[in-house]
This record gives structure tokens, C-alpha cells and sequence, in this order.
């Protein structure tokens, strides 16, 4: 019903898939930090003059369209990878019930 190789299997994925998941929020929050870098430099440096935050705002994304860019790719791979442990997690809790079912069977 189930072996030893899978239970493995499933324990290695939930493994794999937290330290992608760790990467991906390291890279996000990388890339967050840098991007508010960039938005203080550009205001201290006047690239910015928007009356009001919304026009300041849309400036910003102009400017700064490329780190926007990957900032939105990095949110989207945090998104990806926490669906991926999701599913490896499923997996854990499938082989636990199936051993309980064993367990409960003999």
C-alpha cells in the first residue's frame, strides 16, 4: 500500500520545497529592499516632483519600470513555491493517513 521509499519521497519534497521557498522570499525581500533604495535615491536626487502621491507614485513606476518588473516576478515565484510546499505537504499527510489506515487494517 505504501513503502518506506515513499514516505521518503514525500519528507524530501516537503524538504525541497521549504528551501526553495526560503530562496525565492530571500530574493523577493532582496528585491523589495532594493527597490525602496532606488525610490529614496530618485526623490533625494528630484527625479521626482509629482504634486501628490498618486502622481509620485506613477513617476516611481516609470522610472523604476525594470525593478518594479522583478519585484512583481519575485512576488509571483513566492506565490508558486508556497503552492508547491502546499502540495508537498498533501503528500506527507497522504502517507501518514495511509499508514494509519494500515495500522488500523491489521
Amino acid at each position: 500500500m505504501i513503502t518506506a521509499e515513499q514516505i521518503t519521497f514525500a519528507f524530501d519534497g516537503v524538504t525541497i520545497a521549504t528551501e526553495r521557498l526560503a530562496a525565492s522570499v530571500d530574493i523577493e525581500t532582496q528585491r523589495r529592499a532594493r527597490l525602496e533604495q532606488f525610490k529614496s535615491e530618485a526623490i533625494a536626487a528630484g527625479q521626482i516632483d509629482g504634486k501628490n502621491a498618486e502622481a509620485r507614485e506613477g513617476q516611481l513606476r516609470a522610472l523604476l519600470a525594470e525593478d518594479y518588473g522583478l519585484l512583481e516576478k519575485a512576488a509571483r515565484d513566492v506565490a508558486q513555491d508556497r503552492m508547491l510546499l502546499t502540495v508537498a505537504q498533501l503528500e506527507v499527510d497522504r502517507c501518514k493517513t495511509l499508514l494509519k489506515l494500515l495500522e488500523v487494517t491489521q
